[in-house]
C-alpha cells in the first residue's frame, strides 16, 4: 500500500481532555478507516514516539495538512517547524554535560547588514576556533549554531553556537572578533535531555533566523513501523493499540514502557482531529542512565 505524504502535526485540532468521554467514544466508534503508523525517532538518549493515520486517498486527508508545492506562508511555516525539530534531535543527539553553549553578539558599528554577512561573519569565526584546535592536535569542532536577527530586540543581531567542549572555553570567547558581551556556559542536561536549550535557541522567529552545522555530526535514527510486538510477543497492528491508549492515558504510558524498557517515561499528548475522527499521539523518553 503506497500512502499519501502529508503534514500529521497539521491534521490535528484540540487536546483530547477538551473532549466529553462520550464523544471520545464515538470518534472511536465511527472514525475513518486510515491505517496507523509508529514513528520512532532516537536521538542521543531521547526517544520521540509518533502515532498517527496514515491515508491512501488525498480526500480522507484534512485540507489544512495537505502539503502543497509551493512558496504560500503555510509551506514557510512548515519548512521553519521542520528545520526547528531537525535542529532540536542534532543536538540532542551530538551534544553532551562536556560540551559548551555560547551567545555571541556584536558591539556598536560592527553590526553585519544582512544575513549573508553575518552568516559570513560565523564561518570566519569558525575557521579561526578549527586554526586554534589544530594548534593544540585537536580536531576539527563539531557545532550547530542559529544566527537570529530581530529588528525589534535590544541585541539585533546575535549567533547561539552549541560546540563540542575540547577548546577551553575563554579562547572560545577571546576568538570572536565582533563584540565583548558574550555569555559561554557548559550545557547542562535536566529529565527532557537538552531539550529546552534547543528549544529556546530554535524558537518561533519573530525576525529571521537561519541554522548550520559541522558535517562532522552523527544522524539521529528515525524509524517507522505499522505493527508492533504485545506482551505476549506477537506482532499486532499499531491501530489495534490506539483505542486502549485514546481511553485510558496509564494505558499508554504502560505501553510505551512495554515496547521501549531501556527507556524511562517522560510525557505524552493524545490529539484528536473532528474532520475524520482520528487520533494523533506523542509520547517522549529518556534512556536509562547506568549506576555506577
Amino acid at each position: 500500500m503506497t500512502y499519501i505524504p502529508y503534514n500529521y502535526e497539521e491534521a490535528f485540532n484540540q487536546q483530547i481532555e477538551t473532549l466529553h468521554e462520550y464523544f471520545i467514544e464515538q470518534m472511536l466508534k465511527y472514525r475513518f478507516k486510515a491505517v496507523y503508523a509508529c514513528k520512532e525517532v532516537r536521538a542521543g538518549e531521547q526517544l520521540e514516539i509518533e502515532i498517527y493515520p496514515e491515508f491512501s486517498k488525498l480526500s480522507d486527508i484534512p485540507e489544512g495538512a495537505r502539503l502543497k508545492r509551493d512558496n504560500s506562508k503555510a509551506q514557510k511555516s512548515l519548512n521553519d517547524k521542520n528545520a526547528r525539530k531537525y535542529v532540536n534531535r542534532l543536538i540532542e543527539h551530538n551534544f553532551t554535560d562536556r560540551d559548551i553553549w555560547i551567545t555571541l553578539t556584536y558591539g556598536k558599528g560592527q553590526e553585519p547588514d544582512d544575513m549573508d554577512e553575518a552568516i559570513k561573519n560565523m564561518q570566519n569565526y569558525i575557521r579561526r576556533i578549527n586554526y586554534q584546535r589544530k594548534k593544540r592536535g585537536l580536531p576539527n569542532a563539531k557545532y550547530v549554531y542559529v544566527t537570529e536577527f530581530s529588528p525589534e530586540s535590544k541585541v539585533r543581531w546575535h549567533h547561539h553556537l552549541v560546540m563540542d567542549g575540547q577548546l577551553d572555553m575563554d579562547l572560545v570567547e577571546k576568538t570572536w572578533k565582533k563584540g565583548h558581551r558574550n555569555e559561554t556556559r557548559r550545557l547542562e542536561k535536566d529529565e527532557y535531555g537538552l531539550t529546552g536549550l534547543a528549544n529556546y535557541i530554535t524558537k518561533e522567529p519573530k525576525g529571521k533566523k537561519r541554522w548550520n552545522s559541522s558535517t562532522n555530526l552523527k544522524q539521529f535514527r528515525v524509524r517507522k513501523v505499522h505493527s508492533k510486538k504485545d506482551q505476549f510477543g506477537k506482532y499486532k497492528k499499531v491501530e489495534g493499540y490506539v483505542k486502549e491508549m485514546v481511553k485510558d492515558r496509564s494505558y499508554l504510558e504502560w505501553q510505551m514502557k512495554e515496547w521501549f524498557p531501556e527507556y524511562l517515561f517522560t510525557e505524552s499528548q493524545v490529539y484528536y482531529n473532528d474532520f475524520n475522527g482520528m487520533f494523533y499521539i506523542r509520547a517522549r523518553m529518556r534512556k536509562r542512565r547506568e549506576i555506577p
